[in-house]
């Protein structure tokens, strides 16, 4: 989860300097945090639009040894990037990808793959493209109005139906020391009810004067070294 949309802010990041991510070409990273533990799980280090309209993402451990690479490719909508991502400890791959007006889904892992094929897929949102569809969005969730949204669930080989909204800085977990006196804050919810008993809510706060997601709560879309589902806060800075 980040945007695109780079500014230039002053940071310093947890055993990164912002010299070697600059020559490195990244432009946006995200630290994220196990909510479990509070402990720094792992880090994202994003990288600008390319020549190609790719981006890629990193995923480093807390030492700095990248475990995990994806490449998102915007040449479609920009809340449809079709996405590869490999994952190197444990040898998995999961993708998105369009093919002849087709998207193919794919999860691969210790040799087994399966792959699903959508047919209907105009409005379906995929990976990242959740930042653009609330940027889309903007003006009628900050009116007060709920937006009901299918996302593609690559992992599970599948989609899955959400439910957005504004929310009062009180009820948010992101409206803690730091915040800007001026973010917004979204909830996003399973639009399935029984889901919603046993799965908990996604908590987005942007910066309005430009829409910059600044921070993201929920669950990853890597999973943990044991194979599971991870629960994580994410703080994104841009330079």
């Amino acid at each position: 989860m980040f945007s695109l949309r780079v500014f230039a802010v002053v940071v310093v990041l947890l055993g990164f300097s912002v010299s070697s991510l600059a020559n490195d070409g990244y432009l946006v990273s995200g630290k994220a945090f196990n909510l479990k533990t509070g402990k720094l799980a792992y880090r994202e280090l994003i990288t600008g639009l390319d020549e190609n309209k790719e981006v890629q993402v990193n995923y480093a451990k807390p030492d700095g040894v990248i475990f995990a690479r994806k490449t998102l490719n915007y040449s479609t909508e920009v809340f449809q990037p079709g996405f590869v991502l490999d994952d190197e400890r444990d040898d998995e791959t999961v993708s998105a990808v369009f093919d002849a007006g087709r998207l193919l889904l794919t999860h691969r892992t210790k040799g087994n793959s399966q792959t699903k094929t959508l047919y209907e897929t105009s409005k379906l949102i995929i990976d990242a493209g959740v930042d653009s569809f609330i940027q889309q969005q903007w003006p009628k969730l900050t009116a007060g109005k709920k937006i009901e949204f299918e996302v593609a669930d690559a992992r599970h080989l599948g989609i899955e139906k959400f439910v957005i909204k504004e929310v009062d800085a009180s009820v948010s977990p992101l409206a803690y020391k730091g915040a800007g006196e001026t973010w917004k804050y979204f909830r996003v919810d399973t639009a399935n009810k029984l889901s919603s008993i046993f799965t908990e809510p996604m908590h987005y706060a942007y910066e309005p004067d430009g829409q910059y997601l600044m921070r993201y709560q929920g669950r990853a879309n890597i999973d943990n070294e044991s194979g599971e589902a991870w629960d994580v806060r994410i703080e994104y800075e841009y330079f």
